[in-house]
Parts: C-alpha cells; sequence; structure tokens
C-alpha cells in the first residue's frame, strides 16, 4: 500500500467485534501479557475462565486452569478467546492457525482487547485505541510525503492498517535491511573513523554489530545503559573500546525512574515506583564532540532524547536510527520531530525489523552536499 487515498480509507473499516463482558473469557497465553489481560478483565468484573496453550508449562495460573488446544475444544467449543501474547517472537497469522487447527473461533486481538482494558493495562508499547490511531491518519499521510522510498510508504502504511486490525499478513513481514547497520546507513559512514553514540545500549551487542561492519572505523564510542543489570553486562562486553555510561538520555540533567514491566514493556519516566536513573541531554554530554552516528532506542523516551540533542543533531549532522515503536503516535510524532531537527539536507526512510511491527527503525541519513 503507496496510495494515500487507499490509505485514509482505513477509517472506513468497520472494527472487528469486541469482548463480550457477559461470556466467560480463555486467554491464549498464560505468559507475562496474558496474566495482565487476566487481570485487567477480572477487575472489570469480566469473567475468565481459564488459559490455553500449546505446550502448558503447568496446570493453573493465577488459581486458574491451564488447557492445551484439544483440551479446550472438548470443553467449550465455541469458547470466547482473547490472544495474550504481546511480544516480536511468533507473528500473529502463525498463532492465529493453532486455534483455527484445533476447531476453535479466533481469538480477540491485542488491539481490540486494550479498548476497554487501557486504563487497566496502562502503557503497552504501540497498543493504543482505535481512536487514537485513525485521528493520527492525516499526519501519518503528510510524513509519508517526506519520506524518500516507496518502501518507507509502504511500511508505515502497513503498520498503520495491522494495528487497525486490516493487515494480519503484516504481522510476519520484516525487512530485507539488516537493523541499524545497513545499506541506508552505512555508506555515510565509511571513509574516516566515527563517532558512535548508542542511548539504549543493552548489552553492546549493538555497538558489536558495528564493530562487525567491513569498512566501517570506529574512532569512539558512548554507549548509555540505566538498566542496572545490563549495565554490568554492557560494561563487561564493551568497556575496553568504548565509553560505558548508566545514564539515560533525555532532553535536560534530571532523575527518572525505570520502572521493569512485564514482557515487551518496560520504561523510563519522571514518576514511577521503580529506582531513580540520571538522565542527561547530549548536547550537554558531548558539548564539542564529533558525533557521526546516533542510535535510540530507549523505550518510548526518543522524543525527550532528541529534544536533548538538537545542538548536536545541527552541529554534527549525524546518521540516526530512532526506533519506532514504543509510542502509537511515535509513528508521527517522531518524523514530525526529526523533520524539524533536521531540516531538508536529510534523506528519511522507515524499515520493519521485527515481527507484529515491533522493531520498526526511522532512519534519517544526511544528504551528500548539504551542510
Amino acid at each position: 500500500m503507496t496510495d494515500t487515498a487507499d490509505f485514509l480509507r482505513l477509517r472506513e473499516q468497520a472494527p472487528a467485534p469486541g469482548l463480550d463482558p457477559g461470556r466467560p473469557c480463555w486467554i491464549f497465553g498464560a505468559g507475562s501479557f496474558g496474566r495482565s489481560l487476566a487481570s485487567a478483565m477480572q477487575a472489570q468484573g469480566i469473567a475468565v475462565a481459564g488459559f490455553v496453550e500449546t505446550a502448558p508449562r503447568t496446570n493453573a495460573a493465577l488459581g486458574l486452569p491451564v488447557l492445551d488446544w484439544s483440551a479446550l475444544a472438548r470443553e467449550a467449543p465455541q469458547a470466547q478467546l482473547a490472544l495474550g501474547i504481546f511480544n516480536r517472537d511468533t507473528p500473529y497469522d502463525q498463532l492465529m492457525a493453532l486455534p483455527a487447527a484445533a476447531g476453535l473461533p479466533p481469538p480477540l486481538m491485542p488491539w481490540t482487547l486494550y479498548e476497554p482494558l487501557a486504563q487497566a493495562l496502562g502503557w503497552r508499547f504501540w497498543l493504543s485505541t482505535r481512536a487514537l490511531l485513525l485521528d493520527g491518519l492525516e499526519r501519518i499521510a503528510q510524513v509519508a510525503q517526506r519520506l524518500a522510498d516507496a518502501e518507507s510508504v509502504r511500511t508505515l502504511y502497513r503498520i498503520c492498517a495491522f494495528r487497525l486490525g486490516l493487515d494480519m499478513g503484516y504481522a510476519s513481514f520484516r525487512s530485507a535491511d539488516r537493523q541499524y547497520f545497513n545499506a541506508l546507513t552505512l555508506p555515510a559512514l565509511q571513509g574516516r573513523a566515527i563517532t558512535y553514540v548508542d542511548c539504549g545500549a543493552y548489552d553492546g551487542d549493538s555497538f558489536g554489530e558495528l564493530l562487525a561492519q567491513p569498512g566501517i572505523a570506529c574512532a569512539q564510542a558512548f554507549l548509555l545503559e540505566p538498566d542496572p543489570a545490563n549495565y554490568a553486562r554492557l560494561t563487561q562486553h564493551a568497556a575496553a573500546q568504548a565509553v560505558c555510561l548508566p545514564l539515560a538520555a533525555a532532553d535536560a540533567h534530571c532523575s527518572l525512574t525505570f520502572n521493569a514491566g512485564q514482557g515487551e514493556a518496560c520504561t523510563v519516566m519522571k514518576e514511577g515506583a521503580g529506582p531513580p536513573v540520571t538522565a542527561v541531554a547530549l548536547d550537554a554530554l558531548l558539548p564539542g564532540t564529533p558525533v557521526d552516528l546516533i542510535k535510540l532506542d530507549i523505550e518510548g523516551a526518543e522524543a525527550q532524547a532528541l529534544r536533548g540533542a538538537r545542538q548536536l543533531i545541527r552541529r554534527c549532522r549525524p546518521v540516526l536510527a530512532v526506533s519506532l515503536y514504543h509510542n502509537p503516535q511515535d509513528l508521527w510524532e517522531l518524523p514530525e520531530l526529526l523533520f524539524a531537527l533536521c531540516g531538508e539536507g536529510y534523506r528519511f526512510h522507515i524499515r520493519q525489523h521485527g515481527f507484529n511491527s515491533f522493531d520498526s527503525v526511522l532512519y534519517a541519513v544526511p544528504r551528500q552536499g548539504f551542510s
């Protein structure tokens, strides 16, 4: 899908049937998100009959039975099913085949379930109400006009269609380009020794991939990772080759809270119950350092980090790789922000690197000849 008129017609598509609060619900998946769904339903008076898994690891979860597919088909052949799996590991179009093979109805999808349960479930990466995404369609279409290639436009539009439940096949789509270091970003980095900044460095895995790229020489690297456990692994793997900092990136020096969530849900925020984390603006951290490449994968704080690097971006014109899936509004707000910070001298691309629209990345690459 690259036609804007066709894309905007997504708002005319009828929503999928929703949760029937008068019927007991069986939840497909007894992991962290499935258990969160069960608790959210119970808090709203919706009966949860139990869980179903392909190969149950336990007989019970939250005091409820955990059955396999054949047992559920015998006990409740017309069960109301809810998909309690929310991660990048297995594409949803493959998971949908499991209840179908058992002769059971298709499960309600996470985006349908989120609508009535949003307050109880809280922030869940890109999950949103249908209205929020529909209200953003015009801005998304405007973003598409600034993207540099048809694949980026198609990727952006299909992400939206998938999250509205209108393109299930997109669940298993992944770009042929490697994440972060690929044909979009590497040509602009060759021929000189570069400085790399990694916000959300985890255990140094991305830094290691960068060092392995042929034709790339890394003169210095600054790796920021606020999670204590991840930071310990980072220093073990990368301290000899990079400056490792137990910091979060933000728009100013401040103290934030690291909230470890469940499954695909953890974030750094200004208020919360987790341990405090020191945050810093990249402009203040690296005021005179030439920077060639910035990677941001910081659990929803990408916009803050970009605002805190506005001077660096204008001064150095680095390549940027920015995660685009941590908040539903990131699809339009992050590109709009980068358009303003980078100006006309950049090309912008979007690529999809994980299943179920996780690991989508916005790439901003400076055009040669612009200053």
